[in-house]
């Protein structure tokens, strides 16, 4: 193998494609070839590890206590951390005829001295290595935009006047910044004058021009901090339909990001989107605004933007759909006596692709609920025909389970919590997840009000209603090998829902009104359930498995109309398969963490 051949084989591992050229080399040139027979004792708690293996051909096991516990093969690298810490308590053994690559323990070190990423990779928890591989895919395709903070663009100069300050004096200051909007402050309140307001009071209510322009103020405003990602920026510009957002640097306001601004680092349209969803006047315009929702993912997949804040744009995108398709059908009238829930993956926002529909209508007491029947069925066809497909399951808003009084709500509720049988686990679960989207959110709030109230203490319901979590495999084996039919491995069954399902019983255990897997984890991490290393290596988990589980469904878009949770591991490269195989270690890890909190081995 010429030394141009092992640059290129070394550059294809992960974490060696990190190292500068000239420190590439240097690797390269620092490798000596060697051969090892079978059973060949390479490193134990009696022999000290003096080099780092890179497998060319042949497989290495690695014993705990004379139990095999993973199979390291072609493109692997062993053992870092024998080398760093100086001592193990694993023994490394040649199950097959060994041709490897050596490292020496100095050369090695000397590396990490020299290459802080490469360092990382190796010194860093599970947690972090997971995030370290998947920065490699990232940074490959990654757009400027997608890491850049709102101090990295353009800030308008902040005009800032007191409350008591007369508007044409206030006019001034503005034109002197060359800002298109004046903040208000009054005592610790901050307010917003922008020219619309302007025009509105003073050219079409007559407001005295010279009067103070405090009481035009617009409250409250929406802030950022100067040192958050823009794509958190775009968030905001996109869920509360607004132009400008206010930086803050701690308590201080250091300037006005403006959209247009923002629009100039993000060339995927969606605040277009949002804007033409605000400004549909008819349900055709509606459909037409919802059909790019594709072409967004697409681009935003590509950029290598995460999983969790993706499917955080595109459900503030779907819930301004539900909004307004809501605020078009219902009559004046009906929109504020009841309250139009997204449950489930819609509630949690982790579903991106248009899959199903799981929706409710809550409606206050003493209305006839009838009175909705033919607007909710308008509802789920219209949605229907936007590529919303029906729920199979048929939990939405044209089904009478799911459209009903309050009161019938919570008698429901109370029996899934007393005499739960069939569905009713899953029931509480998707209901449990709900957000409102449209009418009056007091009316969800009091019900999951009731939901916290009612659970606590109930030990053999949560752990019944918690054990589902491990009601399928986890598709890898005691030796670290990927279990897959036909190349094909389900990663909806056998990691994201163990995940989804575990935290929710937590959270619900908890009382903890975050939707989100991810929200969820964080909270649960700040009440000590988790331990900050563990918290963290959930996330990435559940980010790697989500990504995958995405990226498999935008390559088949085309050619299945089925919704797919497998992906096949032929389509992964090295690093993919690592990242799972890491990834399925800790949802079985965070299965045996569940088993002990529920004490789900005593439950039949």
């Amino acid at each position: 193998m010429s030394l141009q051949d092992q640059e290129t084989f070394l550059k294809s591992i992960h974490p060696f494609e990190l190292l500068t050229p000239k420190e590439l080399r240097k690797a390269v040139e620092s490798m000596n070839i060697a051969y090892y027979k079978k059973d060949t004792v390479l490193i134990s708690p009696k022999i000290p590890a003096k080099f780092l293996y890179l497998i060319i051909k042949g497989e290495v096991g690695e014993y705990h206590e004379d139990e095999l516990v993973k199979v390291y093969s072609k493109s692997n690298t062993f053992d870092a951390d024998s080398l760093l810490y100086e001592k193990t308590e694993d023994t490394f053994s040649v199950l097959e005829e060994l041709i490897c690559f050596e490292m020496s323990k100095e050369d090695f070190k000397s590396l990490l001295d020299s290459n802080t990423n490469f360092k990382n990779y190796y010194i860093n928890d599970l947690a972090n290595k997971i995030q370290s591989a998947k920065q490699k895919e990232y940074e490959t395709q990654l757009s400027g935009f997608m890491i850049a903070r709102v101090c990295d663009t353009y800030l308008h100069k902040p005009c800032i006047v007191e409350a008591s300050t007369p508007i044409m004096e206030a006019l001034k200051k503005m034109e002197s910044l060359k800002t298109n909007c004046i903040l208000v402050q009054d005592n610790a309140d901050l307010g917003i004058v922008t020219d619309s307001i302007l025009r509105k009071h003073i050219l079409y209510e007559n407001y005295d021009k010279y009067a103070p322009i405090g009481p035009i103020a617009l409250h409250p405003i929406i802030c950022i901090d100067y040192d958050d990602f823009l794509f958190n920026a775009l968030l905001s510009f996109t869920k509360n339909s607004i132009k400008r957002i206010v930086v803050k640097k701690g308590d201080e306001v250091i300037g006005i990001l403006e959209q247009l601004d923002l629009l100039s680092y993000f060339a995927n349209h969606t605040y277009l989107v949002s804007v033409q969803i605000k400004k549909a006047s008819s349900i055709q315009e509606l459909k037409d605004a919802s059909h790019d929702f594709i072409n967004i993912i697409k681009k935003l997949h590509v950029k290598g933007t995460k999983v969790e804040y993706i499917s955080k744009l595109v459900s503030e995108l779907n819930e301004k759909i539900y909004e307004k398709l809501y605020e078009m059908i219902l009559p004046e009238a009906l929109k504020k006596d009841a309250c139009l829930i997204v449950m489930g993956s819609e509630g949690r926002k982790e579903q991106m692709l248009k899959t199903d529909q799981d929706n409710a209508l809550i409606i206050k007491n003493g209305i006839d609920t009838s009175i909705y029947t033919p607007y909710m069925e308008q509802f789920t066809q219209t949605l229907i025909d936007f590529g919303f497909p029906k729920c199979e399951g048929n939990i939405m808003v044209s089904n009478p389970y799911w459209m009903k009084n309050q009161e019938s709500y919570k008698q429901e509720i109370n029996r899934w919590l007393e005499a739960p049988s069939g569905d009713d686990y899953m029931h509480l679960a998707i209901f449990f997840d709900s957000i409102s989207v449209a009418g009056d959110s007091n009316l969800l709030e009091e019900l999951k009000d009731i939901i916290y109230t009612r659970v606590k203490g109930k030990s053999v319901f949560m752990a019944n209603f918690s054990k589902t979590a491990l009601l399928f495999e986890t598709p890898i084996g005691i030796f670290t090998n990927l279990i897959a039919t036909n190349n094909k491995i389900d990663v909806k069954k056998g990691g994201i829902f163990p995940i989804v399902q575990g935290i929710r019983s937590l959270a619900l255990e908890n009382g903890i009104a975050e939707t989100t897997t991810v929200g969820r984890i964080r909270e649960l991490k700040k009440i000590n359930i988790f331990e900050q290393d563990f918290a963290g290596a959930l996330i990435e988990a559940f980010d790697t498995l989500l990504n995958l589980r995405l990226k498999e469904r935008l390559r088949t878009l085309q050619s299945s109309k089925q919704v797919q949770n497998e992906i096949d591991i032929g389509n992964l490269n090295q690093l993919e398969l690592e990242l799972l195989k890491d990834s399925l270690k800790i949802v079985n890890k965070f299965k045996s963490f569940l088993t002990h909190h529920f004490k789900l081995n005593m439950v039949q």
